[in-house]
């Protein structure tokens, strides 16, 4: 089997995943079907915790971690750091910070509107992942390479501060409990760790240097400015 026919596949794949997770996440807004997909945000298994609509995403982020990995290898244009940082941000909070927040746990036991946060974390991230795929699979599409880059001007800052003050919220409750309160201590500075680094990546890096670069390269598509005026000033 050729590798662009796999490629293609996969990228079909993530595109119907995404768009699928989008699809949910708007039923949930209606009263007439939210009855039909409440059963993607429940937890399914108390003792392991899953969660049908989280087990969906983490198989998505196994097609985009193949992205990163052929973004290493030069077969795909794109940001190596910035890709494998912004996935890595995202196993953390599909592990750590969506699964209480889905179910709206901390909603009742905590601080408030942390089910918000998560489903705002969710429409960032499909929304980003349905406006990138088109890009791949028709990549002589100027329309799509348009949508790939305007729509994160918009999804990006939604998403990261969501991603951080919901890592800040969990890592801080963690805090409150204390290493004492956890049968392995290696779990809780691992777990406080990486949502640490959650809030201070999107905190501070994120506005000052990823944001910086998606501006560079969406706000002339934004603008409508012509391709060969965006090329003069590179």
């Amino acid at each position: 089997m050729e590798p662009e026919f796999v490629f293609m596949i996969a990228n079909f794949t993530g595109l119907f995943g995404w768009a699928l997770i989008l699809l949910l996440l708007l039923s949930q807004s209606t009263t007439i079907f939210s009855t039909h997909t409440d059963v993607f945000f429940e937890m399914t298994d108390e003792a392991s915790g899953r969660i049908p609509i989280i087990d969906q995403m983490l198989l998505l982020e196994v097609i985009c971690f193949t992205e990163v990995g052929r973004i290493i290898m030069g077969q795909l244009r794109g940001n190596m750091i910035l890709g494998l940082v912004l996935h890595l941000i995202r196993m953390a909070c599909l592990l750590l910070v969506l699964p209480d927040g889905l179910t709206g746990e901390h909603d009742t036991n905590g601080f408030n509107n942390q089910k918000f946060l998560s489903v705002l974390i969710l429409y960032s991230w499909s929304l980003t992942e349905v406006g990138r795929y088109p890009m791949y699979l028709f990549p002589n599409s100027k329309l799509a390479r348009k949508v790939r880059m305007v729509l994160p001007l918009f999804t990006f800052p939604a998403g990261a501060a969501a991603e951080a003050l919901g890592a800040y919220r969990v890592a801080r409750e963690m805090v409150e409990i204390g290493v004492s309160g956890f049968y392995r201590p290696a779990y809780y500075y691992l777990v406080v760790g990486s949502l640490g680094m959650v809030v201070l990546i999107n905190g501070v890096l994120g506005p000052t240097m990823a944001y910086p670069a998606l501006l560079k390269k969406g706000l002339p598509m934004l603008l409508g400015k012509p391709e060969r005026e965006r090329e003069q000033k590179r």
